[in-house]
């Protein structure tokens, strides 16, 4: 199966279970609804991309850097929550940075940085999308939810390596008075 058709099914199948939260009558509940399910979205699907590419290393640093970019979030959360910058356009606490958004560009980051903006591109349009449902439902300013992706983003700069497939061949060598083996690795 072609590289970009195996992408688009992991990315369809990954949006494809948000759609049908996205018909109840209620529209606000809806687009919220719809956005707490859709940040799932990108990290499952890289983690799912990953698997599908037998690189267990990779997983292992999707894990880290989804658990640093949560753990980073709260931090900025609770450091600004009694300041201007803590108060939703709802008039809630606990805007900056959006949450939603954050977890969201955590798993399209990781993607970029570990296989190519090929295989981020499907990730960033539904963190985008995540971060739109919440700025027109009146959950973050616009800052909130750019500064949660660019957190996910300069955390998996820090914490993803690019991903170079290992390739490892065991060759025999036999020839006019010799005899032995030829390893040859790539990565």
């Amino acid at each position: 199966m072609p590289v970009v058709r195996r992408i688009t099914c992991v990315w369809l199948s990954g949006a494809c279970l948000a759609l049908p939260l996205s018909s109840a009558a209620d529209a606000n509940r809806d687009q919220l609804r719809l956005s707490n399910w859709l940040k799932f979205v990108p990290a499952a699907g890289a983690a799912a991309y990953s698997s599908y590419e037998g690189d267990y290393r990779g997983l292992l640093q999707l894990g880290g850097e989804v658990a640093a970019t949560v753990a980073a979030t709260q931090a900025l959360k609770f450091a600004f929550k009694d300041g201007d910058w803590g108060t939703r356009p709802d008039g809630g606490s606990k805007s900056f940075p959006s949450g939603h958004t954050s977890f969201a560009c955590s798993g399209a980051a990781y993607l970029g940085e570990r296989y190519g903006w090929q295989q981020a591109a499907p990730a960033y349009a539904i963190s985008a999308w995540v971060a739109y449902i919440r700025v027109n439902e009146d959950k973050h300013f616009v800052r909130d939810v750019v500064a949660g992706c660019a957190l996910a983003y300069g955390l998996s700069k820090l914490i993803v390596k690019p991903w170079l497939p290992t390739q490892v061949s065991l060759l025999p060598v036999i020839g006019p008075g010799e005899i032995g083996v030829n390893l040859t690795a790539s990565w």
